[in-house]
């Protein structure tokens, strides 16, 4: 009501003076163009005047723009433009047996604007047209018009040969800049008085509206506390309205009615009864989404190191890092499990870029890792290595359960996928693996190494799994060199060139001591050397999750 009441006095006042200002406005406006546009006319109807028809039929080529017949007609047009402060630009014009208009004399001084005999005129406008039909006369364009050149607006007047027919035309282009910004004072000026009487309306409304509506406010306060499930306290409400009163006594039984009810049913269970707009329902839709999992490596024997309210307050500072870094690509956490977290990118809401974001997040947990658990980690806090582990593909993302309980999240062969790769990383050594769908969705700004072409547990297709290095910008020369001449040896690997990729291998292992893909794929090359297994085709079956 307070709203209703307020808002109808406002608006009314508001509406009378906007529609004065409006008023106003329009007829500023048509008087200031209409003024400038008569004075436009006279001043080409002028200038046409006092060209010199037969000396201007005899300019027809670039070189006449040296001629006696030229340099006097285009002073003539300087003249005009010198007595007429508003003039811009003057110049006449000649329509070809084509119909093309094309500039004769141009009054422009500068030479990297002047327009030069026979320079075909692009749009010719209503106003050029008229002024090649009879009866002959002066004529200018309705509205400005803004470009390169600034604002502006135009009149054309023919130019009569002996015959009383129009041999050219004049142009006349007069500055807009100033009407421009005339009008556009008057507007603030009239939205300033506007804001004024607003402002004071405004206060007056509120003022008397408030002492009839705030009972009424009291009681929606009391009712969204309620709707929050505060039922503590009595009903204030203050009113000698019969009706408030009323509903007043209304709400403190409902808050008594409420208060017993939670005695027989969870609060938290009535609290979400009544703040749901819609029930949620089961169901799901295939989507294509990028999935991300990751585990710390060795949380079991960390756990059992530290006192359990340290290894809570770690845990509370990683969980915030990781999560903070995952939303803040757009990511949806779905879930932590013990010290693991999944997540993924494209649902709910539809993100084309959902593998590079992924992508980015995962890269960003690792530096906060590195900052906060690794080189910046405080005495008696854990170094927690995590391992991650992302895939793109098709899952069932909705909601799951059943009637009663239900939960929102990602389901499939792609999701499980995903899951697999992030153990993968405690078999190679790594710390960040990706499929290679990921990597292809991704795009070329990230850089990353082929490891390994594996067939998960259960499966026999094997699918290629590489390792994120970060993002291509940033890789210094030296690391993407260490990566191509990876992808390199893998590619002699699946050659069967054996011996070759071995010492590929031990190479990158000797530059790199710490890199487990390295060592692990020198020595499977020693021993295929020795035995190649059975219907080896290059993919290498993990028979562990």
């Amino acid at each position: 009501m307070r709203f209703s009441l307020g808002g109808a006095f406002f608006s009314i006042v508001l509406l009378t003076s906007f529609l004065l200002g409006s008023v106003l406005y329009v007829n500023m406006h048509t008087f200031i163009r209409n003024d400038l546009r008569a004075r436009l006319r006279s001043a080409v109807g002028v200038a046409a005047l006092q060209i010199d028809a037969r000396a201007h039929e005899r300019i027809r080529t670039p070189a006449d723009e040296k001629s006696a017949d030229y340099l006097r007609i285009r002073d003539q047009l300087r003249a005009i433009r010198g007595r007429i402060s508003e003039v811009h630009y003057i110049y006449t014009m000649r329509r070809g047996a084509d119909g093309v208009f094309r500039f004769v004399v141009d009054a422009e001084e500068n030479p990297a604007q002047v327009s030069h005999v026979g320079d075909p005129y692009e749009k010719p406008t209503d106003a050029m047209l008229k002024a090649l039909k009879k009866p002959y006369a002066a004529h200018v364009e309705q509205d400005f018009t803004t470009d390169q050149w600034g604002a502006y607006i135009s009149g054309f007047a023919p130019v009569l040969g002996a015959d009383g027919e129009p041999v050219a035309i004049v142009g006349v282009d007069v500055s807009a800049a100033d009407h421009a910004a005339f009008e556009n004072r008057f507007i603030a000026l009239m939205f300033g008085v506007f804001g004024g009487i607003s402002l004071l309306v405004l206060g007056v409304s509120v003022y008397f509206t408030h002492r009839i509506t705030q009972p009424l406010t009291d009681l929606a306060l009391e009712m969204g506390r309620i709707q929050r499930f505060d039922l503590e306290g009595e009903v204030h409400v203050r009113s000698r309205i019969r009706e408030i009163v009323q509903m007043k006594t209304s709400l403190e039984n409902m808050k008594k009615g409420l208060r017993s009810f939670k005695r027989y049913v969870p609060a938290d269970l009535v609290s979400e009864l009544i703040k749901l707009r819609r029930e949620a329902a089961l169901g799901a839709e295939k989507k294509t989404i990028t999935v991300l999992f990751s585990d710390i490596a060795g949380f079991t024997t960390i756990s059992e190191s530290m006192p359990p309210e340290k290894l809570a307050e770690s845990l509370a500072v990683y969980f915030e890092g990781m999560t903070r870094a995952i939303l803040e690509e757009g990511g949806t956490v779905d879930k932590f499990v013990g010290d693991a977290i999944m997540a993924f990118w494209g649902a709910p809401r539809d993100v084309g870029d959902h593998a590079a974001r992924a992508c980015r997040a995962a890269l960003k947990c690792q530096e906060f890792l590195n900052e906060r658990f690794g080189r910046g980690r405080r005495d008696g806090e854990p170094s927690f290595a995590t391992r991650i582990g992302l895939n793109t593909g098709e899952a069932y993302v909705g909601n799951f359960g059943f009637s009663e309980r239900m939960s929102y999240t990602a389901i499939g062969d792609s999701v499980n996928l995903a899951s697999r790769i992030e153990g993968m990383n405690k078999h190679y050594g790594t710390r960040l693996l990706i499929s290679e769908s990921t990597a292809a969705a991704a795009g070329p700004q990230f850089a990353s190494r082929a490891v390994d072409r594996v067939a998960v547990k259960g499966k026999s297709q094997g699918v290629w799994v590489r390792e994120l290095a970060g993002e291509r910008a940033g890789l210094t020369a030296q690391r993407a060199s260490f990566l191509n001449r990876f992808d390199e040896a893998v590619a002699l690997y699946q050659e069967r060139r054996w011996k070759e990729a071995a010492a590929a291998f031990d190479a990158l292992h000797a530059e790199a001591p710490d890199d487990g893909p390295a060592k692990l794929l020198a020595a499977r090359c020693r021993e295929y050397a020795v035995a190649v297994p059975d219907g080896w085709d290059g993919v290498f079956h993990l028979h562990e999750k």
